[in-house]
């Protein structure tokens, strides 16, 4: 899923000359924290709320305290992926997308694009989370897959994590039977370690659980 197809109209950019005013009344309006800064219809600047705040001057204009240097975005190309490393890395709410020759297209909410990448990992579908356990050595997602195949079920996506102070990988699969007694028992067979299991409702239950790890994932 590309960043074009996450862009949302119903966030406005602000322009240089807005005040400090009009821009934390938007914020406050949209429920975000940051906002992209438009003038020629190109992406000049990004101004956050502390930054706002801080200039203490309703009438001031945001030229005054918008970042111009450092300005985070995603071309319109990249994956959804990218999108969200900006929001966990730079702790966004706001994204700007813009096209290849730098024209700003829109912008991607947060909670929207956390909503659609659960779409993309097919995090509502019914089934069940494992969560295995191994050497980075011995991660073969080909494998993994062969083996929960071998039972008559299929992987609906699959995520890895791995601490940088360890040798071992965290590998979380996605699949789509509720009962999964029979593959649990044949990665037990082919000896890789099972750490954890959601099934069903559990599932949705503990997912909140499982966000800390999925930006640990994209961050990497």
């Amino acid at each position: 899923m590309r960043a074009s197809e996450l862009i949302t109209q119903r966030i406005p950019p602000l322009r240089p000359d807005d005040t400090v005013t009009r821009a934390l009344d938007w914020m406050e309006e949209f429920k975000v924290e940051d906002l992209p800064v438009v003038e020629g219809g190109r992406l000049v600047g990004m101004v956050t709320d502390s930054a706002l705040v801080d200039r203490n001057d309703a009438r001031a204009a945001v030229r005054s305290v918008m970042d111009s240097v450092e300005i985070p975005f995603v071309r319109e190309s990249q994956h959804i992926y990218d999108v969200m490393k900006l929001i966990s890395g730079r702790g966004l709410s706001v994204v700007p997308v813009v096209d290849m020759t730098g024209v700003y297209l829109g912008a991607v909410n947060e909670h929207e694009a956390l909503h659609r990448l659960a779409q993309v990992m097919n995090i509502h579908e019914p089934g069940s989370v494992v969560v295995l356990e191994m050497a980075q050595t011995d991660y073969s997602l080909h494998e993994i897959a062969r083996i929960v195949e071998g039972n008559d079920a299929r992987v609906l996506s699959a995520f890895s994590h791995t601490d940088p102070d360890s040798t071992l990988v965290e590998v979380t699969l996605k699949i789509n039977r509720e009962d999964i007694s029979d593959i649990l028992q044949s990665f037990e067979r082919y000896e890789y370690k099972v750490t954890s299991t959601y099934q069903g409702s559990r599932f949705h239950d503990d997912l909140r659980d499982r966000y800390d790890e999925l930006m640990r994932f994209i961050r990497m």
